[in-house]
Order: structure tokens, then C-alpha cells, then sequence
């Protein structure tokens, strides 16, 4: 199996530190764009199985209690994650999360079979050393070659049958929406913030979740160093194929801040003169005025003499301005972000 494109992995919730790992067939900690399960199930503790897409792993989970002498309550909350890239599997796996729905059962088994483990909830409440790095680490070699042999019977059957491939990225399909900004305005937080609220939406599995997940996935912030006069992009190598292949933006500032809203008024001026330079229409625009708390808001009507949305919206942009505490008001959030998507699709 191919390192980090399908990952099997058991965390379970310890009644003294929280979530914690069982095993996994990967080490999450140096896994990039993997999800963080410890807080899936710090949000989870009903039992089922429900899909999760977060940025490049798409996965199907299965949440469960086992019968436990030493839980409180008599039952210790455990589950199971099955995560893979996508982007590696040959064509055959067109439908991911039709793939994933149908490894469901497979999941259900393999939790049935971790149950009849004897002494496994043993380990699961001893205490726990910083060095180490799976809690099975601190099982006898009897319980861990009978966990370690149906683990891999459970990875085979979770695995799909086809052909894996190395991944050729072609930049053309590559499609952005920047995140653009000065300096302390909130970029980090916005983009963290997202994520938490996809956390907390995870047993969603219609269609406006699936295309608040891909919007997800291909957010960046476009970071700007002002003492080159240089962005960076994670993917392309300058500023004119970011514009290139820019889907949207997403212009943040302090809303208490005039200054901030000048800088990034400037800040933005330089993607949009490269826009300008290369004769394309500029992407639809979502600005956001970041509202700190206990900080007076400034002017709206400098806000948008400013940015000059009048302007924009005069000449045919699709460009829409919201106040938002980024981390206090989540409707706000998820109704910035649906104007956005229905410009884009």
C-alpha cells in the first residue's frame, strides 16, 4: 500500500486526556491535509457511520462503544477511520463517497471483531507515556498480534482492488479561491474557523455539503511580503497563474481598522492590476469586514468608498461586502460563503 494515499486508523475518547489513538496505519501527526479525528469525535458520540471529505482525504467512519469494566458508565467510545486520496486511485473510483457509503458494513464488522478482543479496554485506561505513539504500543505481544492480524484483514478488505497510480498534477484543472488580506485581520482564523464548522456539520451528506467541502478544499492564502513586494502560492509559481486560475477571492480586513482596510485595498490593487494586465474578468469577489469584539466598527460608507464597490458592481463584477465576527457568528459565515458558491457555480 501506497504511504499516506489510504489510511486505517482507531482512536477511542480517554476519560483523562480525550482522544487518543488505538493504532493507525500511518502517523497522523506528520500526515499533511489529513483531518483532525481527535476533534471529530470530541464533537461524535452517537453511534453510526457517516462520510467526512476534508481537503485532499475523503473518509468513512464508524463510531462505537465497548463494554468496559473500567469506563465510566461502563463503555469506552472508540472509532474507526478509513481515509484515502483520491487523486491517486485510477478512474474506476469515479463516485468516492458512493465507494465509501458502501464500505460501511465493512466497518461495522471490523468494530464487531475489536469488541471480542479480550483485555482490550485494559490498555485503553493505563496510564500513558509521552513517548508513545500508539496506545496498543502498551498491549502484551499476544493482544497485539491478534489486533495487528485483523487489522490488516479489515485494511485489505477496505482497500480498493484497482491499480494505484502516482499522482499527475495538471495545473490547468487546478481552480483557487483566494484569501486575501493585511497583515492580523482574522485570514488564519477565518480559513480555521471553516473547517470547525465543517467539523460540526460532518453527518451531512447532501449536496450543498459536498460543495461547501470542495470549496474548502481549494481555499489559500495568498500571502503577500511586502519587503519583496512578493505573494506566495502553495501551488503555482507566480502571481500571474494564481489570477490565472483563481476561481474567486476573498478580501478580509479589520473592521475596526482604517488602516487595515487601506492596506488591503493595496494589497489587492496588485492582483487585480495583474488581472488587468492580462485582460481576464475578474472572479467573483466576497468581502469581509472582520468585526473584533469591543471594537468600534468604522464607517461602512468608507468601507466602500475604499474598496470602491459601487464601482466594481457598476462595471459588471459580482462582488458582495458582509460584517462578520468571523469567530463568533457561523450563519453569518456559512451565508458569506453560499453567495459566494452560487457566483462561482
Amino acid at each position: 500500500m501506497m504511504t499516506q494515499n489510504q489510511i486505517l486508523c482507531i482512536i477511542y475518547f480517554d476519560e483523562i486526556i480525550g482522544p487518543s489513538t488505538l493504532y493507525s496505519s500511518e502517523t497522523l501527526a506528520e500526515t499533511t491535509d489529513s483531518p483532525d479525528l481527535n476533534r471529530i469525535l470530541e464533537f461524535n458520540d452517537e453511534e453510526g457511520t457517516f462520510i467526512f471529505a476534508y481537503r485532499k482525504y475523503q473518509t468513512v467512519n464508524h463510531i462505537f462503544y465497548v463494554d468496559s469494566k473500567l469506563a465510566r458508565g461502563g463503555k469506552d467510545l472508540m472509532m474507526i477511520t478509513y481515509m484515502i486520496k483520491t487523486a491517486i486511485f485510477k478512474d474506476e473510483i469515479v463516485d468516492v463517497f458512493k465507494y465509501l457509503d458502501s464500505k460501511a458494513p465493512v466497518l461495522e464488522d471490523f468494530a464487531s471483531e475489536i469488541r471480542k478482543l479480550n483485555d482490550l479496554t485494559s490498555i485503553l485506561h493505563l496510564k500513558k507515556s509521552a513517548l508513545t505513539d500508539y496506545v496498543l504500543d502498551l498491549a502484551d505481544d499476544e493482544l497485539k498480534k491478534e489486533f495487528l492480524k485483523i487489522f490488516n484483514i479489515y485494511f485489505t478488505k477496505l482497500s480498493p482492488k484497482y491499480k494505484l497510480e502516482t499522482p499527475i498534477k495538471d495545473k490547468r484543472l487546478l481552480k483557487k479561491i483566494f484569501i486575501i488580506g493585511a497583515p492580523r485581520v482574522g485570514k488564519t482564523t477565518f480559513l480555521k474557523n471553516i473547517e470547525l464548522i465543517q467539523f460540526l456539520n460532518i453527518k451531512r451528506n447532501d449536496l450543498p455539503s459536498r460543495i461547501f467541502e470542495v470549496v474548502i478544499e481549494n481555499l489559500e492564502i495568498l500571502k503577500y511580503d511586502k519587503n519583496i513586494s512578493a505573494f506566495e502560492c502553495k501551488e503555482f509559481e507566480n502571481l500571474q497563474n494564481c489570477v490565472s486560475f483563481s476561481q474567486g477571492f476573498i478580501i478580509l480586513f479589520n473592521l475596526s481598522d482604517k488602516n487595515s482596510v487601506i492596506q488591503t485595498k493595496e494589497i489587492f490593487k496588485i492582483v487585480d492590476n495583474t488581472r488587468l494586465e492580462m485582460e481576464t474578468e475578474l472572479a467573483p469577489l466576497l468581502i469581509i469586514g472582520n468585526k473584533f469584539h469591543d471594537k468600534e466598527d468604522i464607517d461602512p460608507e468608507f468601507v466602500y468608498d475604499t474598496l470602491e464597490i459601487h464601482e466594481l458592481k457598476e462595471i459588471g463584477v459580482k462582488v458582495k461586502y458582509f460584517p462578520i465576527n468571523i469567530l463568533k457568528e457561523d450563519e453569518k459565515v456559512m451565508e458569506a460563503l453560499r453567495w459566494l458558491i452560487k457566483q462561482i457555480i
